[in-house]
């Protein structure tokens, strides 16, 4: 199996860290880990990268506010669009601007994916989108965003907290462990605690959101995973987010919200097959030229 390597590139002063394996020479593939308190590229992908660097040259970065990238929280846009700039950012810099890349995702990573494929200043950088889990905002219980939001630092809340992404699994002590170091990290719980801060003034409302139905017009394939004992979603969200995407498939799995944590070696092998018929259902393509002006 391919090692796994960490690296990091520095633009405009903001460090993003990454892990890396597979060949350069292999299609580009870009994991998106989830969003809650002490993740991190190790913590959602270590497990699962070996595999899929087998055929793909796996790029996992910290994104910001996490693991070994700078703390950084962008509050006057959504969360996921200044975090797809640093994934942009990463792939300019090593040299894939012209090498379309998977994107597959956990959670808050998942809703990256697939928001990243309405974004004509961000699709013509991919070739498919997986999400695992992740809804790109609507379809969420409102228990679970209640559940999420709040961390105390101590080890028993963290358990907690990986309970609802994958309830009991043997490594589960080892996992708890290693996002308690993470949410240790200067800056880490500041950063997610950010966006849940109340404000005295009344908020102007953004522009209006039509997502999903703007995956009507999305050419990218897509494919949501959809696990069967997750509580943390609506159970029916899959199939109300592919019933907006023109080219969306669905797969559901017997697991909670984070397969790729708990049994990571059935959730790379699923992410090979996926990956392989959504190669198969792309049509050849133009991408665009990049755009800059957001």
């Amino acid at each position: 199996m391919s090692a796994i390597t960490r690296d990091q590139t520095s633009i405009g002063g903001l460090v993003t860290s990454f892990l890396s394996a597979g060949s350069p020479s292999a299609p580009p593939l870009v994991l998106l880990h989830d969003g809650a308190w002490g993740g991190s590229a190790e913590a959602s992908w270590s497990n699962v990268i070996p595999t899929l660097a087998e055929r793909y040259r796996v790029l996992a970065p910290d994104l910001y506010g996490y693991g070994a990238s700078s703390k950084l929280v962008q509050l006057d846009v959504a969360p996921y669009e200044f975090r797809l700039r640093q994934v942009a950012a990463l792939l300019d810099a090593l040299g894939l601007q012209d090498r379309p890349a998977h994107l597959v995702g956990n959670s808050f990573g998942g809703a990256m994916a697939l928001r990243a494929a309405t974004l004509p200043w961000f699709s013509w950088r991919m070739s498919a989108a997986v999400s695992i889990a992740g809804t790109g905002g609507p379809y969420r219980t409102k228990e679970a965003l209640a559940a999420l939001s709040h961390f105390d630092g101590s080890r028993t809340d963290m358990l907690r907290i990986v309970g609802l992404l994958t309830g009991q699994f043997p490594a589960i002590d080892d996992h708890v462990e290693l996002r308690l170091r993470d949410a240790r990290n200067p800056g880490h719980y500041r950063a997610v605690a950010a966006a849940g801060l109340a404000t005295p003034f009344e908020v102007a409302p953004r522009s209006p959101d039509d997502y999903p139905q703007s995956l009507r017009t999305v050419r990218t394939p897509l494919a949501l995973v959809s696990g069967r004992q997750d509580d943390l979603v609506e159970p029916d969200w899959a199939h109300r987010i592919a019933a907006h995407a023109a080219n969306c498939r669905v797969y559901e799995i017997d697991a909670k919200h984070s397969p790729n944590i708990s049994d990571p070696g059935a959730t790379a092998t699923l992410l090979l097959t996926i990956l392989g018929e959504l190669e198969s259902d792309a049509a050849p393509q133009e991408h665009a030229v990049p755009r800059t002006d957001g």
